[in-house]
């Protein structure tokens, strides 16, 4: 599946395995959650695919890798390169904690369910909720984040 001749730049997105919350459906934002038995399985499955030598993302032709604070992304960015690897690129200064990539601050949503904020909307005399265009109570909208 590697393109060996490719000298295109690409940018790869891998989003962290399952949570509680996300199990769940949980709006999960800055509240800190480790991944659950299967989502470990779910990254590891991913990994022994698309990473290593010859595969889609080949950590000798990464040039920067960056990783969200948060538990869940820490523990799958170690989880996806294997020990060896990810410290093999951290050495290398190829690994960077990005803040900017952190999930959003839910706010007053933080841990609820959609029907939750439905609901609690309601109770405020408010429509329907788009976080695109309403945000998050006590949290970010579109345009705040970092």
């Amino acid at each position: 599946m590697a393109d060996k001749v490719s000298i295109t730049p690409r940018v790869f997105l891998a989003r962290h395995g399952q949570t509680e919350w996300t199990k769940s459906g949980r709006y999960t934002g800055t509240t800190e959650m480790n991944l659950t038995d299967v989502g470990r399985q779910q990254v590891l499955g991913t990994s022994r695919v698309v990473v290593g030598t010859g595969n889609l993302i080949d950590p000798a032709k990464l040039g920067q890798v960056l990783v969200s604070p948060r538990n869940r992304a820490q523990q799958t960015f170690d989880l996806l390169f294997g020990e060896a690897q990810a410290k093999a690129l951290t050495v290398e200064n190829k690994v960077k904690t990005a803040n900017e990539l952190a999930e959003w601050n839910y706010g007053a949503y933080e841990g609820l369910l959609t029907s939750e904020i439905l609901a609690r909307r309601r109770d405020q005399g408010l429509d329907q909720w788009n976080i695109w265009e309403d945000g998050c109570e006590n949290g970010e909208y579109e345009g705040t984040s970092s």
